[in-house]
């Protein structure tokens, strides 16, 4: 009976720290210096016309007064054929990567839909039926994502050396759950034992569960407060990589909250030296002397 409670305590507590944790990380990414704008063209939110050849809204006569016409919509459409598709990763990544990338991302995705349709199906018991297909594709999908990722990083030459120790356990961590949904699956194929569980979880009712699922949501859980701490909370930067540093292209206003913050960061001192940059004045006086110093030569 105490482990049974056990499962049930642990999993909101699961719950709850990677909410906190999240939002913690999320703050932090907010509350770090300003990213260095790309400034890359074509970007999304500008008009249709402009977006075919990588035009921006500053190729207009008086465009600082003129009113922006700017598409949020397309702006969705791009960062979700990222998300979704992980279209980057299939245009400019020339190791194969892509499939099994895209395996290993839909089986989370799918793995949270299976989640979700198990809470649902106590109250419309029809998606019973949805959330074991969806359930089985998870499992397949994301076993066969995470254990080729492994492969492909140990036999290939050019990404072993990039493959840090940490991307190994993440890899695996995931391979562990996915290949326990597997087997949870295979002695219950209609995740009966899995429903009881979630069950158990919304009305705090204590139930008997085989070893495989239990254990495979007990490590789901452990991996719920894992992912905020680690390199996998990088779908909360996907926010501030495209909006902020890859597609912001507005035009900076004297005495803006933005003007401010660049003032206030041009005033940090490094802590390194070099012998282009001494480290004893501010990134503006640095910035300032090397431009003196480039004249007189």
């Amino acid at each position: 009976m105490f482990f049974q409670w056990f499962a049930i305590i642990f999993a909101w507590v699961s719950v709850f720290l990677f909410i906190i944790l999240a939002g913690y990380k999320f703050y932090q990414f907010r509350s770090m210096p300003l990213n260095l704008r790309w400034e890359v063209y074509p970007v999304p939110h500008e008009t249709e016309e402009k977006r075919v050849y990588g035009g921006s809204y500053m190729e207009s006569v008086d465009w600082a007064v003129k009113p922006r016409s700017t598409s949020n919509w397309a702006e969705l459409v791009e960062m979700g054929s990222e998300i979704f598709l992980l279209k980057r990763v299939r245009e400019h990544n020339p190791y194969g990567m892509w499939p099994l990338s895209m395996a290993l991302h839909w089986g989370i995705y799918l793995l949270l839909m299976w989640i979700a349709l198990l809470f649902a199906a106590i109250f419309i018991p029809e998606l019973g039926n949805l959330a074991v297909g969806v359930g089985v594709g998870a499992f397949l999908l994301g076993t066969v994502g995470s254990v080729g990722l492994i492969v492909k990083r140990v036999t290939n030459q050019h990404l072993a050396p990039y493959t840090a120790p940490v991307d190994y356990f993440n890899l695996t961590f995931l391979a562990v759950i996915f290949g326990l949904g597997l087997v949870s699956w295979l002695m219950d194929p209609l995740f009966s034992a899995h429903q009881a569980y979630i069950r158990s979880l919304l009305f705090f009712k204590p139930v008997s569960v085989p070893l495989a699922p239990i254990s495979m949501f007990l490590i789901l859980q452990v991996f719920a407060i894992y992912m905020p701490l680690s390199k996998l909370i990088h779908y909360l930067m996907k926010h501030f990589t495209f909006t902020e540093v890859l597609w912001d292209d507005a035009f900076k206003i004297k005495g803006s909250q933005v003007d401010q913050r660049i003032e206030q960061q041009l005033s940090y001192r490094a802590t390194w030296a070099g012998p282009h940059f001494t480290g004893e004045n501010s990134w503006l006086e640095e910035a300032q002397r090397g431009a003196v110093e480039g004249d007189g030569q």
